[in-house]
């Protein structure tokens, strides 16, 4: 977690897929800002929220699966009856099996489209109504830098995140003379818990030997970036796709 002033304080922001991975640093990295934070996810969040809840803020989790647009239109009306606002909306979730072009379904694809695409699509619908009320909105859609290196498996992965970067630059133009910056934010390999876990070392040293900084990215890399994209001095960016990546050659 990135040491911060309270730079966000009051704000109300919602980051989905936030029980581990990134998102499980990005919570407590906007509460200790000032946050409040709600977090749907397939998964139980319970460690992440008592991490926001050691830091003074409130933390709401909720069981949710993101390829059901019902369930995530309850998840948004029920941040709202909760907190009475969101002003802050990190799409982070993101479904990535690999899975080749010949083995691939159409039903698969579509479970790409609907976590990664449309699940953000409706939550920006849900919630701008009230962040244009507010004058007042940051989304931010984690994006990734296989659209720039794609390899065989990540084919629907790679579809869904470039829609993904459409999609930012689409609500951009949609949303941002209403006060509301939309901006995209792509990681490099990043060690996690969970990355460093399931990938050999041999291919972070391959990623790092690409990048111009030659060291492996780490969350707090990207923490720092997201404060920045969800800040209120983050007031004319908007619909761009911010590559932290340590200067990734592809």
């Amino acid at each position: 977690m990135t040491n911060t002033q309270q730079t966000h304080s009051g704000r109300v922001a919602i980051i989905t897929g936030a029980a581990g991975g990134l998102g499980s640093h990005f919570a407590p990295t906007l509460a200790a800002a000032g946050c409040d934070i709600a977090i749907a996810d397939i998964a139980p969040a319970d460690d992440v929220v008592a991490a926001v809840e050691a830091l003074g803020r409130k933390a709401y989790s909720e069981i949710c699966d993101l390829s059901d647009a019902q369930q995530v239109l309850n998840f948004a009306n029920n941040v709202l009856a909760k907190f009475g606002r969101c002003d802050i909306l990190v799409n982070n979730a993101a479904y990535m099996p690999l899975i080749s072009l010949q083995a691939l379904t159409i039903e698969q694809f579509r479970k790409f489209e609907a976590i990664n695409v449309e699940a953000p699509l409706l939550l920006a619908q849900a919630l701008s109504p009230g962040m244009i009320e507010n004058a007042y909105g940051r989304i931010v859609q984690i994006t990734s830098s296989t659209v720039g290196s794609p390899m065989p498996g990540f084919l629907s992965y790679v579809t869904s995140k470039m829609a993904g970067i459409g999609l930012v630059r689409a609500l951009a133009a949609e949303l941002s003379n209403q006060g509301i910056m939309v901006n995209g934010l792509s990681p490099g390999l990043t060690k996690t818990a969970e990355s460093e876990k399931n990938l050999p070392a041999e291919l972070f040293e391959a990623v790092k030997n690409k990048q111009i900084i030659k060291r492996t990215e780490v969350p707090e890399d990207l923490c720092n970036a997201l404060l920045y994209l969800t800040s209120e001095q983050c007031n004319f960016v908007t619909g761009q796709n911010i590559n932290c990546d340590g200067g990734h050659l592809f």
